[in-house]
């Protein structure tokens, strides 16, 4: 799978970060070119490319009054299947630089498929996963994986710890 994200830091951004973010964490992000996002946040978010620009929302559910799966991720299969069609998911891209997952980071060249899917008015985005090839599996030994566009290498990123100032 992918239970974290780095993505490029852009000031325009300071505002919608705030809300899930300390000043200090922003000082941080700033400082380093990268927003960090691990979905075990208490409030996990994501980047989505759109037109000329990239909004930072909710990601995935974690509230279990809500309607709306309570994951961070979509099974390809499922969607395919039509299992999320009654919240009419739409195709995203997440542009992450680097993904994380159990403590394995590895760079992501051209971003993550996701589903943009709204509640109550409140845009929420999920990961799209597909079935680990053997590299990944072999990286990370989980048996999900990110859908990458258009990048079959998984590169491991060496001795990058995930920032645990985060949670």
């Amino acid at each position: 799978m992918c239970g974290g994200v780095r993505f490029t830091y852009d000031p325009a951004q300071r505002t919608a970060l705030s809300e899930y973010y300390s000043d200090s964490q922003l000082a941080g992000f700033a400082a380093r070119g990268t927003v960090e996002s691990v979905f075990w946040q208490p409030r996990p978010l994501l980047p989505v490319a759109e037109a000329d620009s990239i909004r930072v929302l909710p990601w995935g559910n974690r509230d279990t009054q809500s309607p709306l799966p309570a994951t961070g991720w979509i099974r390809n299969e499922s969607l395919v299947a039509g299992k999320w069609d009654r919240w009419r998911p739409q195709p995203v891209v997440i542009p992450a630089l680097q993904g994380v997952e159990k403590q394995v980071w590895f760079t992501i060249n051209r971003g993550i498929a996701g589903c943009l899917v709204y509640h109550n008015d409140v845009a929420h985005i999920y990961m799209l996963t597909l079935d680990a090839d053997p590299a990944f599996h072999a990286l990370t030994g989980h048996d999900r994986m990110p859908a990458l566009i258009d990048q079959v290498v998984i590169t491991p990123i060496g001795a990058v710890p995930y920032q645990p100032e985060l949670l």
